[in-house]
Order: C-alpha cells, then sequence, then structure tokens
C-alpha cells in the first residue's frame, strides 16, 4: 500500500505495495555534536541583522558599483554650446577616468577575474576612446594600450563572460579607435571578421527594443531621431542606459531630457555614472530573493512585506522600471504571486516565445532562467502564457547545460538543480545550496559586469551561516528527543529499521526548518514514523490477523493486557501509537486552549481502517476504477495525517471550524494526491511485474486495455498532478483564506517532499546517494569556513 513518501527512499520492496526504508550502508552516528565551524554569537547576529535593516530602509536608495564603461561613453558627449564639438560636456567623468585606472592599466570591475577578461577589455577601450577624443592623460593612454595588447585574445574567447552586446559594440570602438589614430593590437583580418559578424546579428535581429539598447554600437548609421522619438524613457534616458543615451548626445544631439538625465546621474553618484539606472525595483526585488533563498528572511518579514506591497503598487500602475525589463518584470511576477498579490500572467506575454527575448546576447542566461522560475508559478488552468514561456525556457536552459555554454559555474549549478527540481526543492536544502553557492563578491553583467552591495555582502554571508549553525544544532537535539522517543516506545524491537526515524525527522527538517517550528518537526516525525511502522505491518511483516487486530485496538483506543494483543508486534506497534497520540494530543490541547484528542484519535482511526481496507481489496483481487482507487488511497499515503498533527504546533490557535473546512479538506485531497500519484509514477517499473497491486499507473493500463505504453501512462498521471499541484498553489497564495498562511504553507511544503525523494533518482538510479548527502549536509556536517 506504500502509505508515505519516505518508502521509495530505498527500494527493498513489500510482497504488496510498496517498498521499506533500509540504509544499511549507511551510519548514523550516535552521538551528535552542535556544529562549531562558525561559533554563534548572538551580538554579531544582532549586528547582522541591523546593518541588513539599514539597507533596506535606506529610503529606496540603491547602491551599485561605478561603470568605467558608461562613464567613459558619457565623458565622449561634446559640450552643446561650443561649436566643433571640440570641449567635453561632462570633463568630471574624464577625472573620474584618470583617477580610477586600474593597476595593470585596465578599466573595470574586477581587474585580474579570469573570467572577465573581455568585460575589461570593453571597458578599457571605451575609457581610451575618451581620453584620446580630448586629448587628455596620455600616461594612462599607453598603460590601457599595454593592456589591450596583453588580453587581446580574450576579444574572441568564448568562454569569457560577454557583455551584453559586446559582438556589437567593440569591433564598433575599435572602428571608432582607427579614426581616432589609436593604433590597437588588432589586425586587419580579425576586424574584418569581427565586423561581418556584427553586420550579420545587427541585421538578422528583429527586436528593435534590442538594437535600441546597445544602439552605440551601430554609430551614425542607427536612427537615432526616431529612438529618442519612440523609446525615450519618462526619466529622459534610453533604456535606462547612460552610454545608449550619451551615444544619442553624441550622433544626434538628443534632447533636454537625455542631457538632463545625465547631469542628474553625475549629481548623485559623485561623477561616474552606473551601468544601469534607475534599478531601485529590481535591486530590492534581489534583495528579497537573496534573503529567502538564504532561509533568513523570519528576521525581516515587516522589511519584505514593505518591497512587496511597494512592488505591488507600482505593478498596478504599469511602472515603467519594472515591465520596460524583462528581468524585473519576470522576478516581480515570480515573488508577488508567492506573496498572494494579485499578479497577471498576461504581462508576461511580450516573453511567451524565445524570439523576443534572447538574441544579441542581450538577454543571458540568467534573464531566462527568472522567466523559467516565474512560469513555474501557475495556479489557474488556463495560463497558456506560463505554459508557453515554461516550455521555451525549460528547452533553451536544457541545451545550454548539454552544450556547457553557461561559463557562469555556479549559475550552471543552479540552473541544473532548479530544472531537476522544478517542484521539490525543499526548503532548507535550497536554502543549504544557496548557502554554498552565495558570493559576497557576486556581479550582474549588463554591458558591463556590476555589483550591488545591497545583495551581495558580508553580513548576509555571516548572518546565514550562523543561522544554519543555529538550526542544525536545533535539528541534532531534536533527533536526540525522537532517538529516545523511538527507543522507549521499544520501535527498536520491530523489524523496521532505525533509519525510518532519520529520514522521517530530515524530511520534516527540511520542508519547514525555521527554529520556531521545533514542536510540530516532532510530532510530524512521530507521527510519519508511527504510519510507517504501521504500514510495515498491513503490508510486510503482519498476518492479515494481525492487521485486524490492530484495527480493532485503534478503534476501541483502550489499553489491554499483554495476552490480549495476540502478538508482541502488535502489542509495541498500539502502544506507541497509543502513548504518543495521547501525549501529542495532551501537548497541542495546552497550545491550542482546547482539547483535540478526539480528533486526533478519529484521523488514527480513518487511516488504519483504509490500510485495511486496502489490504481486503488486494486479497479478494477487487477491480476498481482510478477514481475509486484515489477516492481513499489519498489517505493511506499518510500526509493528511502528519499535517493535520503538525499544524497544531506552529503557534496558531485553530478553531475546529477552521481544521474541518472545505478548504482545510481540499488542501489535504490535493497534497495527498500529489504524494500519492508521485509514489506510484516512482514505483511502477518496479511493480509492473508484480500481480495484485493497487497502483495508479497499472489502472490506467487496465483501463486502457493495456494498449498504452507507460511513457503514455506516466504523461496522463503527471497532467493529473499539475492539476493538483496547481489547487494547492492557488488556495495557498490566495489571501483571505480561512486558514493562516503559515498553516497553508506546511501543506504546500508537504507536497514536495515526494517529488524531492524521486526527483533524486529514476528506475534506474537509487535515490540513496544524493538524499544520505543532503541529510549528512543538513544534519550532520558542520559548515566549511569561507
Amino acid at each position: 500500500m506504500t502509505s508515505l513518501w519516505l518508502k521509495p527512499v530505498v527500494f527493498a520492496f513489500s510482497h504488496h505495495h510498496g517498498f521499506r526504508l533500509t540504509f544499511a550502508s549507511h551510519k548514523f552516528p550516535t552521538r551528535l555534536r552542535c556544529s562549531s565551524t562558525l561559533n554563534h554569537n548572538s551580538t554579531s547576529l544582532q549586528e547582522s541583522i541591523g546593518r541588513i535593516r539599514e539597507r533596506i530602509a535606506d529610503n529606496g536608495k540603491v547602491e551599485i558599483s561605478p561603470s568605467a564603461y558608461d562613464t567613459a561613453w558619457v565623458a565622449m558627449v561634446p559640450h552643446r554650446e561650443y561649436s566643433g564639438g571640440d570641449k567635453p560636456c561632462f570633463p568630471e567623468c574624464l577625472d573620474w577616468i584618470i583617477r580610477n585606472q586600474n593597476p595593470d592599466g585596465s578599466w573595470g570591475l574586477d581587474p585580474g577575474h579570469p573570467y572577465l577578461v573581455k568585460d575589461s577589455l570593453s571597458c578599457t577601450l571605451a575609457c581610451l576612446l575618451a581620453l584620446k577624443k580630448w586629448n587628455f592623460g596620455h600616461e594612462q593612454l599607453h598603460k590601457g594600450l599595454e593592456f589591450i595588447r596583453a588580453n587581446s585574445w580574450a576579444a574572441t574567447d568564448k568562454d569569457q563572460f560577454s557583455p551584453v552586446g559586446f559582438d556589437v559594440i567593440f569591433p564598433t570602438m575599435i572602428n571608432y579607435a582607427n579614426q581616432l589614430d589609436l593604433v590597437l593590437p588588432f589586425d586587419r583580418d580579425l576586424l574584418d571578421s569581427m565586423i561581418l559578424n556584427r553586420d550579420s546579428q545587427i541585421k538578422s535581429e528583429g527586436n528593435p527594443n534590442l538594437l535600441g539598447y546597445i544602439a552605440e554600437g551601430i554609430g551614425e548609421s542607427f536612427n537615432w531621431n526616431d529612438v529618442v522619438l519612440t523609446k525615450q524613457r519618462s526619466n529622459g534616458s534610453l533604456f535606462n542606459s547612460p552610454a545608449t543615451t550619451a551615444a544619442a548626445l553624441i550622433h544626434s544631439q538628443g534632447n533636454n531630457k537625455c542631457f538632463q538625465y545625465l547631469q542628474s546621474l553625475l549629481k548623485s553618484f559623485n561623477n561616474f555614472v552606473p551601468t544601469i539606472h534607475p534599478l531601485n525595483v529590481y535591486t530590492r526585488l534581489c534583495l528579497v530573493d537573496t534573503i529567502q533563498a538564504l532561509g533568513i528572511e523570519r528576521h525581516f518579514e515587516s522589511e519584505i512585506d514593505t518591497i512587496l506591497e511597494e512592488t505591488y503598487r507600482l505593478w498596478q500602475q504599469k511602472e515603467e522600471e519594472i515591465f520596460a525589463d524583462v528581468t524585473c518584470c519576470a522576478v516581480a511576477f515570480r515573488l508577488l504571486r508567492i506573496k498572494g498579490f494579485e499578479a497577471s500572467s498576461d504581462e508576461l506575454a511580450p516573453y511567451a516565445e524565445q524570439d523576443h527575448v534572447v538574441s544579441l546576447k542581450t538577454n543571458g542566461v540568467r534573464t531566462v532562467f527568472e522567466l523559467y522560475r516565474a512560469s513555474q508559478i501557475r495556479i489557474y488552468e488556463d495560463e497558456k502564457i506560463l505554459e508557453a514561456v515554461s516550455n521555451w525556457t525549460t528547452k533553451y536552459l536544457k541545451q545550454q547545460l548539454l552544450g556547457k555554454t553557461i561559463p557562469d559555474k555556479k549559475l550552471h549549478k543552479q540552473v541544473e538543480y532548479e530544472l531537476k527540481n522544478s517542484h521539490g526543492v525543499l526548503d532548507r536544502i535550497r536554502n543549504k545550496r544557496s548557502l554554498d553557492l552565495y558570493d559576497v563578491d557576486g556581479y550582474q553583467i549588463m554591458k558591463t559586469a556590476y555589483r550591488c552591495p545591497a545583495v551581495y555582502n558580508e553580513d548576509y554571508l555571516v548572518l546565514s551561516s550562523q543561522d544554519f549553525n543555529s538550526c542544525q544544532a536545533l535539528n541534532q537535539k531534536e533527533l536526540q528527543q525522537l532517538e529516545r522517543w523511538y527507543t522507549d516506545c521499544r520501535l527498536d524491537q520491530l523489524n523496521s529499521r532505525r533509519d525510518v526515524l532519520h529520514i522521517s525527522h530530515f524530511l520534516t527538517a527540511a520542508a519547514f526548518g525555521d527554529p520556531r517550528l521545533s514542536d510540530a518537526r516532532l510530532s510530524s516525525t512521530k507521527t510519519l514514523v508511527l504510519v510507517t511502522c504501521v504500514d510495515d505491518l498491513f503490508d510486510v511483516h503482519g498476518s492479515r490477523e494481525e492487521s485486524q487486530k490492530f484495527l480493532q485496538l485503534i478503534q476501541e483506543w483502550k489499553e489491554k493486557p499483554a495476552v490480549e494483543y495476540g502478538s508482541k508486534q502488535v502489542e509495541i506497534l498500539f502502544t506507541a501509537v497509543y502513548n504518543t497520540v495521547n501525549d501529542l494530543a495532551e501537548k497541542a490541547s495546552l497550545q491550542q486552549g482546547r482539547c483535540v484528542k478526539q480528533f486526533f484519535i478519529g484521523m488514527w482511526v480513518e487511516i488504519v481502517t483504509i490500510f485495511m481496507k486496502e489490504l481486503n481489496m488486494w486479497h479478494e483481487g477487487a477491480a476498481i476504477t482510478l477514481d475509486e482507487y484515489l477516492s481513499f488511497s489519498w489517505v493511506t499515503i499518510g500526509s493528511r495525517i502528519c499535517v493535520l498533527t503538525a499544524i497544531h504546533f506552529i503557534g496558531i490557535k485553530l478553531s475546529d471550524e477552521m481544521v474541518l473546512s472545505s478548504e482545510c479538506t481540499d488542501l489535504c485531497i490535493h497534497v495527498s494526491t500529489i504524494d500519492r500519484l508521485f509514489n506510484d509514477v516512482g514505483t511502477f517499473q518496479r511493480e509492473k511485474d508484480e500481480d495484485g497491486k493497487l497502483n495508479a499507473i497499472s489502472l490506467l493500463k487496465e483501463a486502457g486495455g493495456n494498449k498504452d505504453d507507460g511513457a503514455v501512462i506516466i504523461a496522463k498521471i503527471t497532467e493529473i498532478v499539475e492539476y493538483h499541484r496547481r489547487k494547492v498553489l492557488r488556495i495557498v497564495y490566495e489571501r483571505g483564506t480561512v486558514l493562516p498562511r503559515k498553516c497553508k504553507d506546511v501543506f504546500l511544503n508537504t507536497s514536495k517532499i515526494t517529488q524531492y525523494v524521486y526527483s533524486c533518482g529514476d528506475e534506474f538510479t537509487s535515490p540513496q546517494e544524493e538524499i544520505m548527502n543532503d541529510l549528512k549536509s543538513l544534519i550532520y556536517r558542520p559548515l566549511k569556513n569561507r
């Protein structure tokens, strides 16, 4: 009957319908030690929290690194009041360029970075053009030329991180250097090849917005007057790009709004410009995304709410800063919808086709990845736009992974993991992976590399590391309590292996890891272990008579003299359930301020009754339909009893009306059906040759006259799973419902567990290794020093 999500972890089969948990090759520590790599220090913890709050609350201002590339283009703008254009309009930019040359002669964000040499070439050449144009900084010119000579190889190196539009812009800058008699170390054949490639890309590009963004790479031949007339933003910029806006002033004198935009930037940023402005909305969304990914959002709940409420206000107003930027729009949609705001997928309609997004390398893998993540938040059945986005982004990202064309190795790992676990990434495992991949020196690339300290800084690393260690220590303490409980209940005397306790606790801790939910984790783990052991009685270790006796005991809910249990196995199991459920009910009643004992007992009577029903149907060889099967098998997967027990321990008062509401019932059915069907899909290949097993796949095959192959049937099952997943997301994300969001999140996270288990392996590969690695990483293994 395969009652629980954790049972597929090993594939040691029972005679009936499932497989049991055995990790014979893995040793769990008998003594647990708390993490000590980074000692928890409450003072430094609070200091980190305080500094992060200051960044968040800094009146919406976003710190961003200088862009030597864009500053150089602004420096090349001629003064508007002098005929002949022989005087710079913004001489302060030239001063900044002189003062900010790197020791190696380059300009750019990170000199010496092995994958940013191409970016340094672009920044350096732009700065040399500015200096040469105004006959300024001869010493810096010489050092810059030396850098280009030493690193010219990178211009055509495909392993380098390529700035947006580099293949169009860089050859144009070389041509301009020739006009200024600035001799560069690029031979004529190479330059001709680069120009041919540039012209081909420009000709094949069908999106005028993408061409407009890198228009400085097209030069005088571009229709500047038209782009200023049709594409100028309300802030006076062209595409929020200082370089493009400056190029408009160079080639067509632009207009006063272009000039005012650049002037305001230089005033705000003290004589330099960033590569994009404004960037407030996107950066603050990235800040929220980073905090959530690292698992420290509980420290900043009010700040996150404020940011998302403001973002939603701008979303409703069709704010240009959001909707003119593909990446910002995708991130905003995802975060807003998850938080329960009414964000329509219609806003992503312009990105439903790949050709509208990916071209000229103006939008890289990160943009496509964000569109993919947004497309997974489907809550309505008719969201064809999200389906279309999901289809092409999935295909595109898989091609990039296969071709190994994502030069950023950390991004490669992130994309690979998300594609594999699109709906089954458990929160704490995601947090640990994000922490492992987090880089305080992280950056993003547009026309040049840039860094936002609000998103990449040491405080996040310190806080998330300390928080992880604190949670790990708490998990270890929980496991010690659970091991004592397991022994006290004499469950170690049953045939079920002790591993079931470790895996149950790990899955629970990974699914809802907030340290404030310790009681919920303990109650859920105990329930999960007990239901698994009961399932083993019905499924593997017990006779039909023992199963019937156990059901009778559960229905009577009374302790008996030892001789009346019929067998030691039944005695141990019933007394374990009886004592544990009574204890949990007593504790839950204290927390809830009302008696919940009968409710807890009722859930046990229900699940054991259906265990017995399944056993009888198997013995009798009953013929049933898929609908009939799902009408009861969703209960025996065990999700409902675990979740409804756990939510009584999350610090929220629940009334009978809330727990018995149609909303709660619907969540139980949808989540349990997802778990049941994932379980059946995962076990199908191994069970197809075993007669008499109740399984959704085998039932569909029989209904189709055994004509459909496994792949067709699994596709049908997947479609059903997606239907129920959308229902879960819609209920969880909807605001103003019967159940508080904190309760609904327990349901959502539970629905991810089964997919996590199956995503770690397929019909040919045991998931043991990956799951065990995650378990050790989350519960036992200290963080590495960084």
